[in-house]
């Protein structure tokens, strides 16, 4: 077990409260110091915590004090603490009790050893305060405060707790009320805030339930130790948070991501799931679920020392489309020695397939890629989720450190350059990468096809207010649909994309990949024509999807108003193309 004073400070809560408990308790509000006391009442949320035992204690020096008073919390986590004249900061710590998980439904106990905590900067004597709430944020918080030099002094808590609220985007921990997203519509009425809160309480225990725990409040205990360095990396100070004990695991230590994209992905599942009762959708916590994933750990001015420190976030924003996508989840990798390396975060696309993902410090080469999306399949109108095995990529030259990168497309076109750019000697190395997305540029006379966003050939009228560079992404894509629709394909532009790319990846465009033919058996849901084998056809990605282009130009399917006259040269291209990739 960690010696230092993160580790001490997180401890001390469970060690104070039993000390605390041999000197009485029961139900009620009672207070050293007699009438006229100055109460402090709010709410225990986990889930509300029903029964938990809330006791109030002067904070001195930075540390804990006096215990001033004790209440039990009521069905509904509520609770009112008599603190008799004290003035000044205050730590309130919640013990026992129940609450219903949000990600199982399960009924759970607060565990000895997980206590739930904050820090409120200050109160006057004799004031009613109320609306303080008791979470896992704001234990969080109270945690970062008291390993911050001077300990729990009231700037230091107020400090912590407006980094908490910041990494969460929940504003302010101690009086925003959390949503419940169990019950139903609660998302209609809430701000922002609340959603966010709620949504982020509901992603720990979601968290907690893939890694197998038996109480989502050991997930509480185990993320309050992390933020205590200031950084959610799975680190309390130099040591790696042990994970032996919380919520019944039995050993091992801390994601480095459980705090950053492991949140996002448990709030994203979490969000798709039959619990999510609340009505919103990853579209409403896009903001948040950004945040978390590309934070790189670090709480917003709280004093952090991880990795990172003072260096500025970076972001990628942009759009995939292959026809309009929705749902499933953007990842950005690092690229490392020219291959793809660790993942830097997630987020998950939104309703027009957008997305915005963090990417911390990192700087050189990023890698995209989309997985588990819906998207409108062009040569048919047909709503259609990506198989399993079919993904769009993007090979990003170079970001740099701390900078926003905006306007990135992920579409086939840049799936077919990622994937040429891995084939090419070295990798995808920032040169390779460039090389790459400029042929397929070329080959489909579309420009920067990372910067190019397609025309959209289903939306009426769409071709109007198109560069032709634009109009010939567009119709590309459209073009694979139209190809993959001729052939039977069930899951048509998705099978066909992925099928283009390893054609791609050899530079010529010839149904091979290198020496070997690229076969078609079970691609497109359920196998090529019918569930057939068969192998590419060689012109496939020549006069095959020049034909396509033609065919769908002139289909009801194109309503863009771009007729095949304005794409005629894109056409004459193809067809007359030996598939050599400039």
């Amino acid at each position: 077990m960690k010696t230092s004073a993160p580790a001490a400070t997180v401890l001390l809560i469970a060690s104070s409260v039993l000390l605390a408990a041999c000197g009485g308790g029961g139900g009620g509000s009672t207070s050293p110091g007699g009438a006229s006391a100055g109460t402090l009442s709010g709410a225990v949320v986990l889930g509300p915590v029903a029964g938990a035992t809330v006791r109030a204690y002067a904070l001195s020096g930075g540390t804990q004090g006096a215990l001033l008073g004790e209440a039990t919390a009521d069905a509904a986590g509520r609770f009112d603490v008599s603190i008799g004249h004290h003035a000044g900061p205050v730590m309130v710590v919640a013990t026992g009790g129940s609450f219903v998980d949000e990600a199982t439904g399960a009924s759970m106990a607060l565990g000895t050893g997980d206590a739930l905590a904050c820090a409120i900067p200050s109160v006057a004597a004799d004031a009613a305060t109320a609306g303080i709430h008791v979470t896992p944020l704001t234990s969080m918080a109270r945690a970062r405060a008291a390993a911050m030099p001077g300990g729990m002094t009231e700037a230091n808590v107020a400090a912590a707790n407006a980094a908490v609220g910041a990494y969460f985007q929940a504003g302010d921990v101690l009086r925003v009320a959390p949503m419940d997203p169990t019950a139903a519509g609660a998302g209609a009425g809430a701000t922002q805030d609340e959603r966010a809160y709620g949504m982020a309480l509901a992603a720990m225990s979601q968290e907690a339930m893939a890694l197998g725990m038996t109480s989502s409040a050991g997930m509480a205990t185990a993320l309050a130790a992390d933020a205590s360095d200031g950084v959610m990396d799975g680190m309390m100070g130099a040591t790696p948070v042990s994970m032996g004990g919380m919520g019944g695991m039995s050993g091992g230590t801390m994601e480095a991501n459980a705090g950053t994209a492991g949140l996002a992905d448990a709030m994203h599942a979490f969000l798709g799931s039959a619990r999510n009762r609340s009505g919103l959708t990853a579209d409403d916590l896009l903001a948040c679920l950004a945040q978390l994933s590309g934070s790189g750990g670090q709480l917003p001015g709280a004093g952090g020392s991880g990795p990172g420190q003072g260096a500025g976030q970076g972001t990628m924003t942009g759009t995939a489309f292959m026809g309009a996508m929705s749902g499933g989840t953007v990842t950005a990798y690092a690229v490392s020695g020219g291959a793809r390396g660790q993942a830097l975060a997630a987020a998950p696309l939104g309703a027009t397939g957008a997305f915005s993902v963090g990417l911390g410090a990192y700087a050189g080469p990023v890698m995209l890629e989309v997985a588990g999306a819906t998207y409108e399949d062009e040569a048919t109108g047909i709503s259609m989720p990506m198989a399993s095995g079919d993904v769009l990529t993007a090979c990003v030259p170079s970001v740099a450190a701390g900078a926003t990168t905006s306007g990135v497309q992920v579409t086939p076109l840049t799936t077919m350059a990622q994937a040429r750019a891995q084939a090419m000697l070295g990798g995808m190395t920032t040169a390779n990468a460039a090389a790459a997305n400029a042929g397929i540029g070329s080959y489909f006379m579309a420009g920067d096809v990372l910067g190019t966003m397609p025309m959209d050939p289903a939306v009426a009228g769409s071709g109007t207010g198109a560069t032709q560079d634009q109009r010939d992404h567009g119709m590309a894509i459209a073009a694979m649909s139209e190809y993959a629709h001729g052939l039977g394909m069930t899951g048509s532009t998705s099978a066909m994309a992925t099928a283009m790319a390893e054609d791609a990846s050899d530079g010529v465009m010839n149904g091979m990949m290198g020496g070997t033919a690229i076969p078609m058996g079970g691609m497109g849901g359920g196998g090529m024509m019918g569930g057939g084998a068969g192998m590419m056809a060689a012109n496939a990605g020549t006069t095959g999807l020049s034909g396509a282009m033609t065919t769908f130009a002139g289909s009801a399917m194109n309503r863009s108003g771009v007729a095949l006259a304005a794409v005629q040269p894109l056409v004459n291209q193809l067809a007359g193309s030996n598939g050599t990739i400039p």
